[in-house]
């Protein structure tokens, strides 16, 4: 009797703290959708456990059912947060069958054949079965060990909501009636099970809420808010982690530089200027996608970094994002009228840094606006003559 008050009270605890933390979460930015629905999961579960152990107090059938669909609350917000983290259309028609036929089971064991033992059986299983649709997803996006604990913790939330009544009814053989519910042996493991599972659910999530509120101001960090690419820190991260020393060797930088932007700007405003920049960051991020990596280091400069090219194919590549770009269609200046791009092309030597070569890269671009605009210069051209397509 001692310890279900313990393990009552550490319950009231767990589930209102977690309720009140994931709630400040949301409220301070309510882009964080998953901590929303993590608020929201959590205080269901409070309600649903408040109201369990007040049925004394209250009518016995209609406290059970409220309790046990407050309970399902629980698992269901749960489940809507994990989809929401991933992106992923949420599962309503089967969330809401599941839901369906866990509700005719608990009115029929309510109202048609009275029986309280099957009502928690009904309720365990249903709320297993409402988690059991996280699994899938949680398997598909699992990265790192934040992702494998996620997961492993959604397995054992179900395998602890199916084995309950198995173990409490089948193997311990226990029974209990409303009169007795509160010093029933499935109160008691319903209780301990509880606390434990909603810290361990709790503190989880509460570090991958921490996680992906770090991600997010990180991510802020290094990408321009205007094109969706990476910025100049970005870019520098980028190189840092993922091009140092042999790895950048053979890769080639390009910097492609929109020709007389400024007019642009001038003529028809800075707004009409911010669409030309937006649909050249998707073109060159479409154009480079499974080659390379996109930078916007300011203004109207944009860095393309190749990874692994031939000396044909980067030429090649080179000129497709100079025809990509001259071939957008800008509506706010005019539908005839393009924007274009001079290219700066050079190829990372051996022995030489990703500063070096980009600072190459920047000469061959100059280059290109002196010899006409609009076209290539490849620093590895002996005469640093633009490879193609001069037009205008």
């Amino acid at each position: 009797m001692e310890a279900n008050l313990i393990f009552r009270g550490m319950m009231v605890v767990i589930l209102g703290l977690f309720s009140i933390v994931f709630a400040i979460i949301f409220t301070h930015d309510r882009t964080q959708r998953f901590a929303g629905w993590l608020a929201f999961a959590f205080l269901s579960g409070l309600c649903a456990f408040l109201v369990d152990i007040s049925r004394a107090a209250l009518d016995p059938v209609l406290s059970d059912i409220a309790s046990k669909l407050l309970f399902w609350g629980f698992s269901t917000a749960l489940v809507m947060g994990v989809f929401k983290r991933f992106q992923a259309a949420y599962p309503f028609r089967i969330l809401g069958l599941t839901l369906g036929i866990g509700l005719a089971g608990l009115m029929w064991f309510s109202f048609g054949n009275a029986d309280i033992i099957y009502r928690s059986i009904v309720s365990s299983i249903t709320a297993g079965l409402i988690m059991v649709w996280m699994i899938p997803i949680l398997w598909k996006e699992r990265r790192g060990r934040l992702g494998m604990i996620m997961l492993a913790l959604v397995a054992i939330l179900c395998a602890t909501y199916f084995l309950r009544p198995i173990i409490v009814y089948g193997m311990m053989d226990a029974t209990h009636t409303a009169a007795t519910y509160q010093n029933s042996a499935y109160a008691t493991i319903l209780h301990v099970t509880s606390a434990i599972c909603g810290l361990a659910c709790g503190v989880t999530m509460l570090i991958v809420v921490g996680h992906d509120v770090i991600e997010k101001y990180q991510r802020a960090n290094t990408t321009d808010p205007l094109t969706g690419l990476m910025n100049r820190r970005g870019l520098e991260k980028y190189v840092t982690s993922e091009m140092s020393g042999r790895a950048a060797q053979k890769s080639v930088v390009i910097i492609a530089d929109l020709d007389e932007f400024k007019q642009v700007n001038d003529l028809f405003g800075h707004e009409a200027g911010d669409h030309v920049l937006k649909r050249t960051g998707a073109v060159l991020d479409t154009v480079t996608s499974q080659l390379g990596k996109v930078a916007r280091i300011g203004g109207e400069e944009f860095v393309i970094i190749l990874n692994h090219v031939s000396f044909r194919e980067r030429n090649t590549i080179a000129e497709h994002i100079r025809l990509s770009i001259a071939a957008i269609v800008h509506p706010e200046i005019g539908l005839k009228e393009r924007v274009t791009a001079s290219l700066g092309m050079a190829v990372v030597a051996e022995g030489e840094s990703f500063s070096m070569a980009l600072r190459r890269a920047d000469f061959a671009m100059y280059k290109a606006k002196a010899d006409g605009r609009n076209c290539v210069v490849d620093t590895a051209e002996s005469d640093n003559i633009g490879i193609a397509g001069r037009s205008g």
